[in-house]
């Protein structure tokens, strides 16, 4: 066994992103699905060059980079889940007062208008009423509004659009940049 890579970039049917799975999964699906005169299937798209497993009577298998389903998957179409991780996506990891970006987990967020100024009858902590700040700005502004702390808001909060830079697959992308296999980068090309 002469192996390296340990990932699968799974694609929709359209070619863009939808996850990454174990590369072993990767092959037991396209197997099954080979064998299966099921409408769904596996395809695989590229693998990885030089690595590969040994079977049965010496036969080697490369090892899949890359697999796209021949079913489309609908995942822009629903709404955006309310997070702390989407915010800080929405707000491209930027602190909407100050303007630093910064890593995830030196990230806070605010409520534009605190929660004991809030006079409406649904939650303070929604889509329109946070934003993504860094510690130091968020300790700064306290318990008032941007106006009050005369501290302008960069972008206003907004609900944001369903799109690929929600999946989980973008935010895994962009944790390991540097790492990103080459077989991947063309699939991220307007993510990067």
């Amino acid at each position: 066994m002469r192996h390296k890579h340990k990932q699968c970039l799974v694609l929709n049917a359209d070619y863009t992103p939808l996850g990454i799975i174990d590369w072993k999964k990767a092959m037991v699906w396209s197997f099954k699905y080979i064998y299966n005169s099921s409408k769904m299937h596996i395809e695989i798209i590229d693998y990885y060059d030089s690595d590969y497993i040994v079977g049965a009577n010496n036969k080697t298998f490369l090892i899949p980079a890359v697999i796209k389903t021949n079913k489309y998957f609908k995942v822009h179409t629903q709404s955006v889940t309310f997070s702390r991780k989407n915010l800080f996506i929405r707000d491209n990891f930027t602190c909407q007062y100050c303007g630093e970006k910064n890593e995830i987990n030196k990230l806070t967020y605010d409520h534009v208008i605190p929660k004991s100024k809030w006079q409406f009858d649904h939650s303070p902590t929604n889509w329109t009423n946070i934003v993504t700040a860094c510690v130091s700005c968020n300790l700064k502004k306290k318990n008032r509004t941007p106006s009050q702390a005369n501290m302008p808001l960069r972008n206003h909060p907004v609900v944001p659009q369903k799109s690929i830079k929600y999946l989980p697959v973008s935010h895994h992308i962009s944790t390991i940049k540097s790492e990103v296999p080459d077989q991947w980068k063309i699939y991220f090309k307007d993510f990067q």
